[in-house]
């Protein structure tokens, strides 16, 4: 069966105007976790399938290296009652980048199905979609004045995630506008891009890569690191979450946190303790870990049997780390 993919196309707002944003949308009764962070849409959801995915992911490269970074204006404050109970603020910039990138991003894998009209494209960031009846006259009223300059520097392609709870928005792809360097030296042009994370065609490149790679280096009998998760709930609440790799004949522990609520009951030597047999099971004869050298972490794994191995120095904000390790 051949897998689809629900896409979103968006400007995500970022820093202290997303922050703001969030907090209207907290005066106006809506309340977190939102599905997706405040955003101008770009192209609405679509479903595509697996095979389409490279090419979305491809055309939306494209379009953010033919574009720029550009300022634009949140406000005044509008709604499309009472079509659709919905209070947004309207978004505006001087050259017309918002109209053009959502143009250009509706078409190819992500044009809209046959047959199905589409709304005009009104550039906005949702603020509630239950304001109501009088209400709405009142926010019109008194937030009437607000504007605020925000900078968009990249587009961001979101997947619905369809079997999380609530079904929240992940952010897949974010290339930057502009974003590239290329280097001509050596008679090969090369062209780098960033991103805060690798899509997911890059991300299966990668993967398969390093299997490669490592099979070169390790041998036949190398086998690939199995990503492993462990929660710890008290009628549905979390309280602590542990992750990491088993590595081999070792398992990593990259995570491992409480609560603050619960801190000190021993939720932590709990998820501990369920990690070291996990690791057992998986055929490791050791756990590792990193923490931060002298702090209260490394006082708790020391009280649980993990002994220094390797310093760290200036591992992260310029302080040192431990790496710390015991048998199972």
């Amino acid at each position: 069966m051949t897998e689809r993919h629900r896409l979103l196309v968006a400007l995500l707002l970022e820093g202290d105007e997303a922050v703001e944003v969030q907090g209207l949308r907290r005066a106006l009764g809506d309340r977190p976790p939102w599905r997706v962070p405040p955003h101008v849409t770009l192209v609405a959801p679509r479903n595509v399938r697996d095979e389409e995915l490279p090419g979305v992911l491809a055309d939306l490269e494209a379009l953010a290296r033919s574009s720029r970074a550009f300022h634009a204006e949140l406000g005044p404050v509008a709604t499309f009652a009472p079509r659709r109970p919905v209070v947004y603020l309207e978004v505006s910039d001087d050259d017309g980048a918002i109209t053009r990138l959502h143009l250009e991003a509706s078409r190819a894998a992500l044009a809209p199905p046959p047959g199905r009209e589409e709304r005009s494209f009104v550039p906005h960031v949702t603020l509630s979609n239950g304001v109501g009846g009088t209400e709405v006259e009142a926010v019109l009223a008194t937030l009437a004045r607000y504007r605020r300059t925000c900078t968009f520097g990249r587009v961001h392609l979101l997947e619905q995630q369809s079997d999380a709870p609530d079904r929240p928005w992940q952010v897949i792809a974010s290339p930057l506008l502009g974003g590239r360097s290329v280097v001509g030296r050596g008679g090969r042009e090369i062209e780098l891009t960033v991103a805060d994370r690798l899509d997911p065609a890059v991300s299966a490149w990668a993967a398969e890569a390093w299997t490669g790679y490592a099979r070169d280096t390790y041998g036949p009998g190398w086998e690939p690191d199995v990503p492993w998760a462990v929660v710890a709930r008290e009628q549905g609440r979390i309280l602590g979450v542990s992750t990491g790799e088993a590595r081999g004949a070792t398992c990593e522990c990259e995570r491992l946190i409480v609560d603050k609520s619960a801190r000190g009951e021993g939720v932590g030597s709990r998820l501990l303790r369920h990690v070291e047999r996990l690791a057992a099971e998986r055929g490791c004869t050791r756990v590792r870990l990193r923490t931060l050298d002298g702090g209260s972490a490394e006082r708790f794994y020391a009280e649980r049997g993990y002994a220094r191995s390797v310093i760290l120095p200036a591992w992260r904000e310029g302080r040192d780390f431990v790496v710390m390790v015991r048998d199972v």
